[in-house]
């Protein structure tokens, strides 16, 4: 299965990877990602995090790891990780054709 990403969703695997998107159950729309220049910003995540979920690139952690009211981060996949190394690839290959 080929998966397509734009750059927005590959920002947000990052984020995933960096511990920086999480759930909070007390919300609607629980997804929330963390902006590492705002120490104290959230931008919502829970539309932006559909298609990594229905790739299966990411999940939750399990509930017995989750925090302070039931907040729970989110995590890669074997299939998120490899992906994202991919993408890491293809950028350093496109830099280094770039400057060749």
């Amino acid at each position: 299965m080929e998966i397509s990403l734009d750059a927005e969703q590959v920002l947000l695997l990052v984020a995933v990877e960096q511990g920086r998107v999480h759930m909070d159950p007390r919300y609607t729309k629980p997804d929330f990602e963390k902006e590492p220049e705002h120490p104290f910003g959230l931008k919502r995540a829970t539309r932006r995090l559909a298609p990594l979920k229905k790739a299966r690139l990411v999940e939750l952690v399990p509930e017995e790891d989750a925090g302070q009211y039931g907040v729970r981060l989110y995590k890669l996949t074997s299939r998120g990780q490899h992906v994202l190394e991919q993408v890491r690839e293809m950028e350093a290959a496109a830099r280094a054709e770039a400057s060749a």
